[in-house]
């Protein structure tokens, strides 16, 4: 009997189990499908808004300004205006400083009262508050070819 027994334990297959054999596909699987929840959770809770109650009719105070007036710059060096072109808002402030060495006028033809009233030395500004909504082009008065335009809406 002793023999028998010798023999069914030699004749005894190691397999790999089951844990071992699979477990790195296994895994991968795991981590991809962790990602794509991650990803699908991302683009939903991403695009919630905050949940804000609105006023009763009774408490909106219609005549505030939607948009908070702006103060924009536009740079002179060179002989050029930069921005050259600039797209604002009714009630937007726009400061024209000289960064070239020689001074500078804005006039414009456009718009009454849109004039520097006299040269803007080096390093200075000059600020204008567009109140009506138009296209008003500006040149340096000093060289007309040196201009640009603001457009207000």
């Amino acid at each position: 009997m002793p023999e028998e027994v010798e023999v069914q334990l030699a004749k005894k297959e190691e397999r790999p189990s089951f844990r071992t054999a699979h477990a790195p596909g296994l895994s991968w699987l795991v981590v991809i499908l962790l990602m794509i929840l991650a990803a699908f959770s991302v683009m939903h809770f991403g695009s919630l808004q905050p949940a804000v109650s609105p006023l009763p009719s009774g408490l909106v105070d219609s005549s505030t300004p939607t948009v908070q007036p702006r103060i924009y710059t536009i740079s002179y060096d060179v002989g050029v205006f930069s921005p050259t072109n600039l797209r604002i808002h009714a009630g937007d402030t726009v400061r024209f400083k000289n960064d070239s060495i020689f001074p500078i006028r804005i006039v414009s033809e456009d718009l009454v009262g849109f004039d520097s009233i006299g040269d803007i030395p080096q390093g200075s500004y000059f600020s204008f508050t567009f109140a009506a909504r138009g296209t008003f082009s500006y040149h340096n008065n000093h060289n007309s070819g040196q201009a640009g335009a603001i457009i207000v809406r």
